[in-house]
């Protein structure tokens, strides 16, 4: 009965049911905890309540379920520790746990488990060690997850006696010390995750030992060793993994060296993410075969040289993020080849020459990062075919020129980042983007007018105008009305605005020259009618003169044409 919308509390009346093998109520909206009744189904082989809103702790009458093979509770309320009596479960074959809030020590009543296959503890708040033993006791394990809780020390070297052991996870707890060359014995492992702990940080180094020992594990898919304190030369054997590998992740800890050219012969990689590290030394050229390749993650390292054209070959590639290292020379235009990217992060470098006309053709892209560079040369007039792009920043460059104003066609913008440059001229008509939520122009050479209509951008949270050459009145209305949220500090020919700013009072001529502009439609109606009607009465009088002399016509005309002037003008 899962997947329904079942309320209210599992039914005691269900003990009843003494042949009952299997009990499956998972993802409804089941209360309350486990009744203690259904301890009486003796038959009972696959007891699924996962995915509800149960609570409370376990009922110790779960241990008389001898005849249990599949228990999971996951994706509940459950509190306070694992009953003992869950080690009486001589038969288990799958335990899932996991997403609840138990608690207390490792359960020792699981080393009883002796069976168990699938072992998923999760996302609880378990803490303490592992025993030394812990390999021998759950020799038959092919699944272990027990991430996000609290768990520290050591892993424990016998979990390389788990032979069958195909998936190990333990990220996000608190383990320490090296991760064991031993493991390089599972031969049958294909996800490794360790991430999100405290491993390495030997002194001696050898942190990365561990690398050349998974050569040997030739069903190796996935090995997440990301924000530890692993330390040392990214040693060569990093190329040599399973040729099986899709997804590496060392990011976030204190690897330095460079990656090896040899890299490109994973070719089955979708993932290399080595972000905030010490790597040094250029991208291999290499990853360029690798056609298949989603993600490439390399930022914030002390990498350098230029970014390989070879990179425009990887046709899949989604997110590219090269930011803040020393990349030099220019952006290759070969990216534009790239038409699946969503993220290009290349800021915080050294690049220089202009934005490629290439880059422009992507229009998947969601973000585009090219600030802090020493880029030169106009905004890219093709802005308007990055029809997706959220976020855009070419902040803190050379570049100059009028920003096109089809960057107004560039509808699903939020932030937009154009500061530290040489722009001149208007800002440019955006008043269709209504999403903004960030806007910068600050030091550049903007002048002209604010636009009123930024008044309308009721999403607007930062604006900063501040150290242009805008000049006229302050608007007062929407994010301009309050001094936290916008600058429009350092342009000296401003006026108005709230009080706050302390501006000088704009002349009277300003406020009328607003408007002026804003009927000058009007007028040019009303002169229109005035010259038509003139025109239409003049005539008429002229047909009159066949009734009547010049002399006669004459003041009659002028004093019609001044009855009319008179009237019209009023209206203007």
């Amino acid at each position: 009965m899962s997947y329904n919308n079942l309320k209210g509390v599992i039914p005691t009346s269900l003990s009843n049911c003494s042949r009952l093998v299997e009990l499956v109520l998972t993802s409804n909206n089941l209360e309350n905890g486990l009744p203690s009744e259904l301890g009486s189904l003796s038959s009972l082989e696959s007891l699924f309540l996962s995915k509800n809103n149960l609570s409370g702790r376990f009922s110790t009458s779960l241990g008389n379920l001898t005849s249990l093979k599949q228990l999971s509770i996951a994706y509940n309320n459950m509190e306070g520790e694992v009953p003992k009596t869950i080690g009486r479960l001589s038969q288990l074959i799958n335990l899932q746990i996991s997403m609840n809030n138990l608690s207390g020590f490792f359960p020792p009543e699981i080393y009883n488990l002796s069976s168990v296959r699938y072992l998923s503890i999760g996302a609880n708040h378990f803490s303490g060690s592992l025993r030394p033993d812990f390999g021998y006791m759950l020799a038959t394990l092919r699944e272990l997850q027990m991430p996000m809780n609290s768990f520290s020390g050591d892993l424990p070297k016998t979990i390389s006696n788990i032979s069958t052991l195909q998936l190990l996870e333990v990220s996000q707890n608190h383990f320490t010390g090296s991760i064991p060359v031993s493991f390089g014995t599972l031969q049958n492992i294909q996800y490794l995750g360790l991430s999100q702990n405290s491993f390495g940080g030997n002194s001696l180094g050898g942190d990365l030992e561990f690398l050349k020992s998974l050569v040997n594990c030739t069903k190796l898919q996935m090995l997440d060793v990301g924000y530890n304190r692993l330390g040392g030369e990214l040693p060569i054997h990093v190329a040599n993994l399973s040729k099986d590998i899709t997804k590496i992740y060392m990011g976030g800890n204190l690897i330095s060296g460079s990656i090896p050219h040899e890299i490109g012969n994973l070719i089955n990689l979708q993932a290399f993410a080595m972000e905030r590290n010490l790597l040094t030394g250029g991208i291999p050229a290499s990853l360029g075969k690798i056609s298949g390749l989603i993600f490439l993650a390399l930022s914030s390292n002390r990498m350098s040289g230029e970014i390989p054209s070879d990179l425009g070959n990887i046709t899949r590639l989604e997110k590219l993020h090269l930011f803040q290292n020393s990349f030099e020379g220019s952006i290759p235009p070969s990216l534009g080849n790239c038409r699946s990217l969503l993220y290009l992060w290349i800021g915080y470098n050294r690049l220089n020459g202009t934005i490629p006309q290439e880059i422009m053709q992507l229009e998947s892209l969601v973000q585009l990062f090219v600030n802090i560079n020493q880029l030169t040369g106009p905004f890219p007039k093709d802005v308007a075919r990055l029809k997706q792009v959220v976020q855009l920043s070419v902040a803190d460059n050379r570049l100059s020129g009028n920003i096109p104003e089809t960057i107004g066609s560039c509808l699903y913008m939020e932030n937009l980042y154009l500061g530290g440059n040489a722009f001149d001229g208007a800002i440019p008509d955006i008043r269709n983007l209504r999403g903004l939520t960030l806007f910068n122009l600050s030091n550049n050479n903007f002048s002209g007018n604010i636009p009123e209509y930024l008044a309308n951008f009721s999403s607007l949270e930062s604006l900063d105008l501040s150290g242009n050459n805008f000049q006229g009145a302050v608007p007062t209305k929407g994010v301009l009305q309050h001094p936290e949220k916008f600058s429009v500090s350092g342009n000296k020919n401003l006026c108005g605005g709230i009080p706050e700013l302390k501006l000088k009072p704009c002349p009277r001529n300003v406020v009328v020259s607003r408007t002026t502009r804003r009927h000058s439609s009007n007028k040019k109606k009303i002169f229109i009618s005035v010259g038509v009607s003139v025109g239409v009465v003049a005539s008429l009088l002229l047909l009159a003169l066949n009734r009547m002399t010049m002399a006669q016509a004459l003041p009659e005309l002028v004093s019609l044409r001044e009855r009319f002037l008179r009237t019209n003008m009023r209206k203007m």
